[in-house]
């Protein structure tokens, strides 16, 4: 079974995933992708619900969601998830390149965070490089926390860059089941598939961000010479 945890829809304003070619995509791949929009829940017939939240700390993923989580304190926020009995997981923690890192606001050594997190990602499609992926397997070892990967896809040609490899379906109801099998994974070797994704797909969300929020993209006008067309 393919399971990728963290996937964006049309409904993020970065992203250009339809919903209706991601179904069929992942039905083709045969992935079981969690639906994690920004800041906003997207249900689908497809899709376990969660959601990327931003927060006064960085953001993190609720994952098996019924309703969407607006508290900016980052503890209120992991505190609603937890209330709808939903799981904790960390997206790309250490990766420096993104303002809403959790590694830019000091608090994944903080007790009070570490007790509430129930997964870390420790694959991240995309991540410029490997490191920031290796920082954070370091970090789920030695926290002994779950770990998971992340096509992290925001576009139909991301996807199937990372998935989840289990030995057995789950429960996709029930988040305490899909963490016994998730145990069951990291205890006997982490079976996944992970590759790292074009930095232009980063560029592409920029793109697609300003087109969703401006109803419209301004290009700055280029003005060509003979030496630049020479090396187009």
């Amino acid at each position: 079974m393919k399971v990728d945890m963290h996937v964006h829809t049309l409904k993020s304003s970065c992203s250009l995933n339809p919903i209706r070619l991601l179904k069929k995509l992942c039905s083709k791949m045969g992935i079981l992708p969690f639906i994690c929009d920004h800041n906003t829940l997207t249900k689908t017939d497809f899709g376990i619900p969660g959601e990327e939240i931003s927060t006064d700390r960085g953001e993190f993923i609720g994952l098996f969601l019924n309703e969407a989580v607006n508290d900016r304190d980052i503890f209120e926020a992991m505190d609603k998830v937890k209330e709808q009995g939903g799981l904790i997981y960390l997206p790309h923690p250490f990766d420096e390149n993104r303002g809403r890192s959790l590694c830019r606001y000091n608090i994944l050594n903080d007790r009070e965070f570490k007790k509430r997190v129930d997964i870390v990602e420790v694959f991240n499609s995309r991540c410029r490089d490997n490191r920031p992926n290796e920082m954070a397997y370091q970090y789920a070892k030695m926290n002994n926390m779950l770990m998971g990967v992340g096509s992290d896809s925001h576009f139909p040609w991301e996807l199937g860059n990372a998935y989840l490899i289990l030995e057995e379906e789950f429960d996709r109801d029930n988040p305490k089941d899909f963490l016994r099998v998730l145990k069951k994974n990291n205890k006997s070797g982490f079976k996944y598939y992970g590759k790292l994704g074009s930095p232009i797909n980063m560029i592409c969300s920029k793109i697609s961000k300003k087109i969703n929020n401006s109803g419209s993209l301004r290009l700055p006008k280029l003005k060509f010479n003979k030496d630049m067309i020479r090396y187009l």
